[in-house]
């Protein structure tokens, strides 16, 4: 089932999230949601989505990097995360262009770490502690960052390169 995707100016996008419990994890109480979510990025042509973006203040994303990823990463290429969290390994960051399902039509340039170790559970509610680069890696920043309350535009330090990502 696709969801609504909450958008900007929507309180859930603020909130820090609740942790998912991993016994609820283990027994399948989110299957539904997770499949849901994954309906829902595809049909918003997401590479990513977060708990928030559907209206649940809950710590998990979903995500697909697709041929987008330049594999350059220890992970997966498709997945869901739960309670994720994320470290920089090392001090180097990129700046790319970025866009976000809660903020439509609009992108800016945002400068994330070009490498992160993400931590947390599996569909499965095991363990996991993922190296990630580039592209992947920015997808995880961005999830991770919706779970906190903040959206890209948070992270933006120079607000001139916002603009419009579609011409009406």
């Amino acid at each position: 089932m696709i969801l609504k995707c909450s958008r900007l100016g929507h309180p859930v996008l603020r909130e820090r999230s609740a942790d998912a419990a991993a016994d609820d994890i283990r027994q399948g109480r989110y299957e539904d949601l997770v499949e849901d979510m994954f309906e829902t990025m595809v049909a918003y042509r997401g590479v990513g989505l977060a708990g928030p973006q559907v209206h649940l203040p809950l710590r998990v994303f979903v995500f697909d990097s697709k041929e987008r990823d330049d594999g350059r990463g220890a992970c997966p290429r498709r997945g869901v995360v739960f309670n994720g969290v994320y470290e920089p390994v090392g001090d180097a960051k990129v700046v790319e262009w970025e866009g976000c399902l809660s903020v439509p039509f609009l992108g800016g340039q945002v400068p994330r770490f070009d490498k992160v170790r993400l931590r947390g559970l599996d569909r499965e509610g095991q363990p996991i502690d993922w190296l990630a680069e580039g592209f992947v890696a920015r997808i995880f920043q961005h999830e991770v960052d919706h779970t906190h309350g903040h959206v890209y535009l948070d992270r933006m330090p120079d607000l001139t390169t916002l603009g419009y990502t579609l011409v009406l």
